[in-house]
């Protein structure tokens, strides 16, 4: 049996607080709201006082961020699931948006709190968690223009597309197709249109645009069972 020093016996005990500061904190902007939601709730609903939380988390915004990066390694988890799958650059280009939509589906709370991160108010948040965030979608969107880049050299995406600028329209639409206003979701809805059907049309629709091929020769044009299987990933990383 191994005896762990007094030492390590604090620090575990620290982490395991952080973690439930982290988890209480989730809850709460979850189901409220950042806005609605103050140091001083989370302090009460965790039974310390705001001196202590304190201590743990510099600010109402770098413990945001620890929720943030909780969502950003299961997306991360997604896309290198995604970029193992195809034959081709396109194909795993394509497997990579189809997962980053199960993200969003399966883990709905953090898909929101990721974009809403991205809003010009936190752009100067500098804590450790922050930081990793952004470390997460650079590297993320570096793996999609390199796997763009990929398709323009084996010939499964046109020669005439700029790999970074691919990339950001294609992050930035998809962001738009997954946030879609509820108004319009009810328009498609009234006309038998679900919203799994309308983000899965968008992948469809946009294949040709890029495509050096016949769509006619890309099966996963037509759609992906990616989301119809359990995720096991796990929540809490």
């Amino acid at each position: 049996m191994v005896r762990m020093s007094i030492k390590e016996l604090k620090e575990r005990e620290k982490e395991q607080r952080r973690n439930y500061i982290v988890d209480v904190a989730e809850r709460l902007f979850f189901s409220r709201g950042y806005d609605n939601v103050s140091m001083e709730d989370i302090a009460k609903e965790v039974g310390f006082n705001k001196a202590t939380l304190y201590l743990y988390f510099k600010s109402k915004d770098a413990l945001f961020f620890a929720i943030v990066l909780r969502g950003a390694r299961i997306m991360d988890a997604a896309y290198a699931e995604g970029a193992k799958k195809g034959t081709d650059g396109l194909s795993k280009l394509w497997a990579m948006r189809l997962e980053f939509y199960e993200f969003s589906r399966l883990y709905p709370d953090y898909f929101r709190a990721l974009c809403y991160s991205g809003g010009e108010r936190f752009h100067k948040a500098d804590d450790e968690a922050a930081k990793e965030v952004l470390g997460i979608l650079v590297k993320n969107t570096k793996i999609i223009t390199d796997t763009v880049t990929e398709g323009i050299e084996d010939g499964s995406i046109r020669n005439d597309i700029d790999p970074l600028e691919l990339t950001i329209y294609l992050g930035v639409s998809n962001l738009g197709v997954l946030n879609v206003d509820p108004g319009y979701q009810k328009i498609l809805e009234a006309k038998g249109i679900s919203f799994d059907k309308f983000v899965k049309d968008f992948h469809r629709f946009i294949i040709p645009a890029i495509a050096n091929r016949p769509v006619d020769d890309l099966a996963y044009a037509k759609g992906s069972d990616t989301g119809k299987r359990k995720r096991s990933r796990t929540k809490k990383q």
